[in-house]
């Protein structure tokens, strides 16, 4: 365009001169002319016409000069048009080269951006949804944050965060299912190996009674043996199927509470080795309602064994009853290893109840005893607390409230095997008014509530049992048949039977009285728990013991 541009100015300059020329030309030839017509005016008027046409052309010739002039004016004007575009074609060259760095630019920050879009989807995928996997699975696995911090806030940062929640939502909702389903199996699974237990339960009983006589002694120190692998087997079973959303899976009429914790120790292995009482402080005939009797001998009974599991072979756990403002307290102690603050935590957590337990929280294999307490301390508003014990283990202190105690009545005791209060009772204690041929012999660890004593000749031969309440078959030491051999107490089961009446006639056996029950049954008891302890191992390890 500038070659142009000088090219034009060159043409009109050469005109300019040109006709600069000419207009010299015609100017001399005008003066010639004037002359000549000066000199010739006196010769003629061809001259003097001549001189006219001259003059003619002289005006010719000017108005040519004027339309060149304006011509060279408008050269000029176009010569400052195309200068002025050219100065606008050299802008516009420069914002186009601006605009085409500024593109450039744009598309370096572009792929970068990019590529740090795409190292952040990289770390995404690699490592913060791995990682937020492990910890819906423990939560003390931490997820990392952005790889690169400048992406905070952005874009970027917000969708990544929005797929992180929409993981963890859709996991937990996945997980959430997939453990109720594993819950709803494993309860239909511990319903039926509970029962099968139960069954074998009343088979070991039949073989106990069947086999009373001192000639079967070795078989009935096996048989016994074998009734406290049974009942651990019930125990666990029916503590996974609680943990899992099951029922006790037993039932139970009002009950003294010391008979429910001498129940609760007896479910425990090596009970009478390892935990000494319980120790009765109770005042009054404090009894349980028939709806908590089996929750809470449940609670007790894994609270016992939890502590048996933590502590050293030569050392007891020691356990008492208590009365309080609000009910009564149940307190257990160990000499154990005793637990960390971590711990604590996380049994308060479990023993509340307030919070939902899922299987895969419970490790491998699976501790169950604090979340099957949790589920019934919720359902039954009970309390249970653990904290450092006095020996420095652990003490765990069960609150039942009074919502869910009774007073049993008077005519009702309770068992033999219950121990006499620490403390003196008032007069009308039961433990006072003994009536002699009155009172029925008592349940050893969960009896009904006695009925009124009969007249002699119109009262059964009753019989004392060391078992739970009727419809518990898998709890507490072994209860007792109505007869033995020759003369002598029948042997231990778990179901309390129905009593069998004396035959009618005129000649009757004696009565036994309670003095000489509590004395036989005693006797019996220690040659019973002998031969359970003969008949354990002397070396065991129940990975799924403890909590």
């Amino acid at each position: 365009m500038a070659g142009v541009v000088a090219i034009a100015l060159a043409a009109v300059l050469i005109y300019r001169n040109r006709a600069g020329r000419e207009l010299a030309q015609t100017r001399a030839q005008l003066t010639e002319t004037r002359r000549a017509h000066e000199r010739l005016s006196r010769e003629g008027s061809q001259w003097e016409q001549r001189l006219r046409q001259a003059e003619h052309q002289a005006r010719e010739a000017e108005r040519q000069i004027r339309e060149a002039e304006h011509k060279v004016r408008e050269a000029e004007h176009q010569a400052r048009e195309a200068e002025h575009q050219a100065r606008e074609s050299e802008r516009q060259a420069r914002e186009v080269e601006r605009q085409a760095r500024e593109a450039v630019e744009e598309a370096r920050e572009l792929r970068a951006q990019q590529d740090l879009a795409r190292a952040e989807t990289d770390h995404l995928l690699t490592t913060r949804i791995p990682a937020l996997v492990s910890h819906l699975r423990a939560s003390h696995v931490t997820v990392p944050g952005l790889q690169n911090a400048k992406l905070a806030g952005t874009d970027i940062d917000r969708q990544h965060l929005a797929v992180l929640d929409a993981i963890s939502s859709a996991v937990r909702e996945e997980s959430v299912r997939i453990d109720e389903a594993a819950q709803a199996i494993v309860r239909g699974a511990m319903s039926r190996v509970q029962t099968q237990a139960l069954r074998a339960q009343d088979l070991l009983s039949s073989v106990q009674q069947r086999y009373s006589g001192d000639e079967h002694t070795d078989l009935l120190r096996e048989v016994l043996g074998l009734d406290m692998f049974n009942e651990l087997i019930i125990r666990r079973a029916q503590a996974t199927g609680i943990a899992c959303g099951a029922t006790a899976g037993l039932s139970r009429d009002d009950t003294y509470l010391v008979d429910l914790v001498v129940g609760a120790v007896a479910r425990v292995e090596n009970f009478d080795q390892r935990i000494d009482g319980p120790a009765n402080h109770l005042r009054r005939r404090v009894g349980v309602a028939a709806r908590a009797a089996e929750p809470i001998l449940f609670v007790t009974s894994e609270l016992l064994a939890n502590a048996v599991h933590h502590s050293h072979g030569t050392l007891k756990v020691t356990i008492a009853l208590h009365e309080t403002n609000t009910g009564a307290a149940i307190v257990i102690d160990d000499a154990g290893v005793g637990l960390n603050e971590e711990q604590y935590a996380r049994a308060g957590r479990l023993l509340s109840g307030r919070h939902s337990v899922r299987l895969v929280d419970l490790g491998n294999p699976p501790h169950t005893g604090w979340a099957a307490i949790g589920r019934q301390v919720a359902q039954y508003g009970m309390q249970v607390t653990v904290k450092k014990s006095a020996y420095g283990g652990v003490q765990a202190v069960v609150s039942v409230p009074a919502g869910l105690l009774v007073e049993m009545p008077e005519n009702t005791r309770p068992s033999v095997l219950a121990p006499e209060p620490v403390r003196a009772v008032v007069a009308t204690s039961p433990y006072q008014q003994r009536l002699p041929e009155a009172a029925p012999v008592p349940a050893a660890i969960a009896p009904r509530p006695m009925r009124a004593p009969e007249p002699p000749e119109q009262r059964p031969v009753r019989t004392a049992s060391l078992t739970d309440a009727p419809t518990d078959p898998g709890t507490g030491p072994a209860a007792l048949s109505d007869t033995g051999i020759d003369g002598l107490p029948g042997l231990p089961q778990r179901r309390r039977q129905t009593p069998r009446r004396a035959p009618t006639g005129p000649a009757t056996t004696p009565l036994t009285t309670p003095e000489e029950a509590q004395k036989r049954w005693g006797d019996f008891q220690t040659g019973a728990e002998a031969g359970r302890r003969e008949a354990l191992p002397s070396q065991h390890d129940d990975a799924t013991e403890g909590n």
